[in-house]
């Protein structure tokens, strides 16, 4: 793993600021000045916590059982790869949402 760097995480704050408003990533945290973990979070169904790393061939994704759901060689395909993630954009009672 590798840490971010401030620059990885301006990027990933202007990434995550030019997203609409009803994407279902709300945010993102991260701890420390060059952090090893990212977290993101969606709030469709319930609050979830994604910790995002970053590796020698860009970025990756895992869920809460640290199971790789995404990854990408930039911060911008990273974002196409999570919204290609079947069932991010269902709500709570099973509804396709916008």
């Amino acid at each position: 793993m590798k840490p971010f760097s401030q620059q990885d995480l301006d990027a990933i704050d202007q990434l995550w600021r030019s997203v609409p408003a009803d994407h279902v990533w709300t945010g993102w945290s991260a701890a420390g000045a060059e952090p090893d973990e990212v977290w993101l979070y969606r709030t469709r169904a319930h609050w979830r916590k994604f910790p995002l790393r970053k590796n020698a061939d860009g970025f990756a994704l895992y869920d809460e059982w640290d199971h790789k759901v995404a990854e990408a060689a930039s911060l911008d395909g990273l974002l196409k790869a999570v919204e290609s993630i079947p069932g991010l954009n269902e709500s709570q009672n099973g509804e396709s949402g916008a």
